[in-house]
């Protein structure tokens, strides 16, 4: 430190420390931005908003977790809106892109704070529900809050199919899905605007 101040001055070496110190802290607060932003890519659906695949298999290993070691309640649905295609094709890509920015902003505005949804494929999302209570009194309110608010620009209803498969004592990931989408073809099948209830 004597060599130094011997051959700098004092206020030059203080100047030199703390302009360096200023690039060290943009640099880590640089790093820091883009680390969140490549967190954000790899679990959230670019379009919609809403989580995507790869942050619902870590979601629902987390609730298989949750439930196996605490006994809680969890509760996974399959949501498609029917005719979709239909959507696309009358009014073009734009407006059904459109339509499922709505569907997840009116989606997510109805459900808990600890509650996920996430985009499964095309006009397919996955809803899953940490320690619910009655998941028909928790699925209909879903249902009637959407039917309300998601509709074409000229104001025709667009409804939406549920297949719906509560957590069971050695449920993996796959089986979980598959039981849901069971329960979404028979919901399917009966009709579409409906929920179908997969207990089994």
């Amino acid at each position: 430190m004597s060599d130094i101040l011997d051959s700098v001055s004092l206020d030059s070496y203080a100047v030199t420390i703390l302009m360096l110190s200023m690039c060290v802290f943009i640099y880590a607060n640089h790093s820091a931005k883009q680390f969140l932003l490549l967190k954000t890519l790899n679990s959230v659906d670019e379009l919609t908003g809403a989580f995507n695949r790869r942050a619902m298999r870590t979601g629902m290993q987390a609730a298989l977790s949750d439930a196996e070691n605490n006994d809680t309640q969890q509760l996974l649905a399959i949501l498609d809106m029917d005719y979709f295609k239909k959507v696309n094709d009358n009014y073009g890509h734009a407006v059904g892109d459109q339509v499922l920015k709505d569907f997840v902003r009116i989606t997510t505005s109805h459900i808990g704070k600890n509650d996920r949804l996430y985009r499964f494929g095309g006009e397919e999302f996955v809803l899953l529900v940490p320690n619910y209570t009655d998941q028909s009194t928790y699925i209909t309110a879903l249902m009637a809050a959407i039917k309300k608010e998601l509709k074409t620009p000229d104001g025709k209803i667009i409804t939406v199919s549920y297949g719906v498969a509560k957590w069971l004592p050695g449920t993996t990931i796959d089986t979980w899905l598959k039981r849901a989408d069971v329960a979404l073809y028979l919901a399917k099948e009966k009709g579409r605007d409906c929920a179908v209830y997969n207990d089994d």
